[in-house]
C-alpha cells in the first residue's frame, strides 16, 4: 500500500524536488488470502501544491474484491544540493545476478496461524515464534526479530539494510511501516485468547526523520491495552540505532469470537472473457532421465520460479501448475504474449525450452478454477506448438492489432476435441 502511494506522490513532483512522508493511514476491510494471482493497488494524487502532496490508494485481491484503502500525506522539499543535470546519453546498467531468487519468490516455512489462534493463547504463540518453533515468512523477508515480549508489550527490531532503500540512501518508509505494523500486530497478539480472532480496524504511521542504510537495527517498542471489552488500542514507537525517534504508530483492533467469522463460500459459476496461456517444457522426460531425480527436481523448481517471475511482472494470474506446465490467465492478449516471450528467454538460460499456446475466449469461473471450451482450445494450441514456439489463435492475433507484435501464419490445424479447424499463428521474433 505504501509503495503505491509513494509512487503516485513521486510522479506529482517537479524536477529537483523530493517528498518527505509525514503520515500514512490505512483501513483494512478483509484478509488478503494467500494464493494464485496478485494484489493490485491503484493509487492517485488527490492534491498537490508547492508544500504538500496527498495521495490515496485502493487495494484489490486477485478476485477483484476491495481489501483495503490508504493515504499518504507528504511534504515537498527541494533536493539540496541540487542534483546534476542528466547525462546526454543514458548508458545501460547491468542488473546484478543473485544466486537465490527474488525474496518474495523464495520458499519460506509458514505456520498455520489461523488454526493456532483457535487453540493457543497469544503469549504461547509469541514465545514459539521467538524460539523459532513457529515461522512467519514476513519476518524472514524483512529480517524482523521479536527481542522481548510480555502481555501488552513487545520489542521488535529489523536491520536498516540497503535492500529497503528507495531511490536514495535512506530507508524507504515502506520498510519502516512494515516494522511498525508487525510490532503493532505482535503486541495485539499478546492479548489474544483461544478461540478468538484479531481484526485490525485502522492504523496510522507518522514519520519524523530519515534513516540511513547503515546495517544497524531499528527498534520498535509497542504497547497495547484493552480499552473496552474486545477493543484494543495499540501504540508503537520506532527508534534508530542511536535511539532517535524515527516514527510512531497507532492502531485499533478488535477481538471477536472466531465463530462469528464466515467461512469463504464457494462462488457460483459465472462466465468471463480472458486470455489464457499454457506452457510446458520441451522434452521434460529426456531432461529427467539425463539428470536424475534430484537434479531434475532442482531444475524444475528453478524453471517454475523463472516463469512465475515473468507472469507476475506482466500481471498474469496463475490458475494451475501441473508437473512442468503452467496455466495462466491475463486481461489482454499483449500481456500474455509478452509474458510468454519473457518466460522463454528466462527459462532458456536454465537450459530448458518451452512451447506456449494462447487463446482469448469466454470461460466459466468457479472459485479459483477456469473451465470451458476456451480453456480446451488454449491447451490444444499449446500442444500443437513446436519447441520454442509461441502459438496463438486467430482471435488473439485480431485482438493484438496495434500492439506492434508480428505473427507468421501457420495455417489451419485440427485441434483434438474441438469441432472445427482453427487458424493459428506463431509469434515472430
Amino acid at each position: 500500500m505504501i509503495a503505491a502511494v509513494e509512487g503516485a506522490s513521486t510522479v506529482a513532483l517537479p524536477g529537483g524536488y523530493d517528498f518527505v512522508p509525514l503520515r500514512f493511514t490505512f483501513d483494512p476491510f478483509r484478509p488478503a488470502w494467500p494464493g494464485p494471482g496478485n494484489l493490485i493497488a491503484r493509487a492517485r494524487v488527490l492534491n498537490s501544491g508547492d508544500l504538500y502532496v496527498f495521495a490515496e490508494a485502493q487495494v484489490e485481491d486477485a478476485e477483484g474484491r476491495s481489501i483495503g484503502r490508504c493515504s499518504l500525506h507528504s511534504e515537498i522539499r527541494r533536493v539540496e544540493p541540487p542534483p546534476p543535470s542528466p547525462p546526454e546519453i543514458m548508458r545501460p546498467v547491468d542488473e546484478p545476478i543473485y544466486a537465490t531468487p527474488d525474496p518474495y519468490l523464495r520458499n519460506f516455512a509458514s505456520s498455520p496461524f489461523r488454526e493456532l489462534f483457535e487453540h493457543e493463547d497469544g503469549m504461547t504463540i509469541l514465545r514459539k515464534v521467538s524460539e523459532g518453533v513457529y515461522s512467519m515468512p514476513v519476518m524472514a523477508l524483512y529480517g524482523l526479530r521479536i527481542d522481548a515480549f510480555e502481555e501488552g508489550r513487545v520489542v521488535a527490531s529489523m536491520p536498516a539494510s540497503e535492500w529497503f532503500c528507495g531511490l536514495g540512501n535512506d530507508i524507504s518508509c515502506q520498510a519502516i511501516g512494515a516494522l511498525a505494523d508487525m510490532a503493532g500486530f505482535s503486541v495485539a497478539v499478546s492479548l489474544h485468547r483461544r478461540g478468538t480472532s484479531i481484526v485490525v480496524l485502522d492504523g496510522t504511521t507518522r514519520f519524523f526523520r530519515p534513516v540511513r542504510a547503515d546495517g544497524r537495527r531499528l527498534c520498535a517498542k509497542a504497547a497495547a491495552v484493552e480499552s473496552a471489552p474486545g477493543l484494543m488500542l495499540t501504540e508503537a514507537k520506532i527508534y534508530d540505532a542511536d535511539d532517535q525517534l524515527v516514527a510512531s504508530f497507532t492502531a485499533s483492533s478488535m477481538r471477536i469470537d472466531s465463530a462469528r467469522r464466515f467461512r469463504r463460500r464457494q462462488k457460483e459459476s459465472r462466465r468471463m472473457l480472458a486470455t489464457l496461456l499454457f506452457t510446458d517444457i520441451v522434452d521434460s522426460t529426456g531432461h529427467a532421465e539425463r539428470l536424475g531425480d534430484t537434479a531434475w527436481h532442482a531444475l524444475l523448481e528453478q524453471h517454475k520460479l523463472a516463469v512465475r517471475r515473468e507472469v507476475s511482472r506482466h500481471n498474469g494470474t496463475e490458475v494451475n501448475t501441473t508437473g512442468d506446465g503452467f496455466f495462466v490467465r491475463f486481461d489482454s492478449p499483449a500481456q500474455a504474449i509478452q509474458a510468454a516471450r519473457a518466460a522463454r528467454v528466462a527459462t532458456a538460460s536454465l537450459g530448458t525450452e518451452i512451447r506456449a499456446g494462447i487463446h482469448t475466449g469466454e470461460c466459466e469461473i468457479e472459485g479459483d478454477k477456469l473451465a470451458g471450451m476456451a480453456v480446451h482450445i488454449a491447451a490444444r494450441i499449446q500442444a500443437a506448438a513446436e519447441p520454442g514456439e509461441i502459438l496463438v489463435s486467430s482471435t488473439v492475433k485480431e485482438l493484438a492489432v496495434g500492439s506492434n507484435i508480428r505473427f507468421s501464419d501457420k495455417g489451419e490445424k485440427s485441434l483434438k476435441g474441438v469441432p472445427d479447424p482453427w487458424r493459428v499463428f506463431a509469434v515472430a521474433d
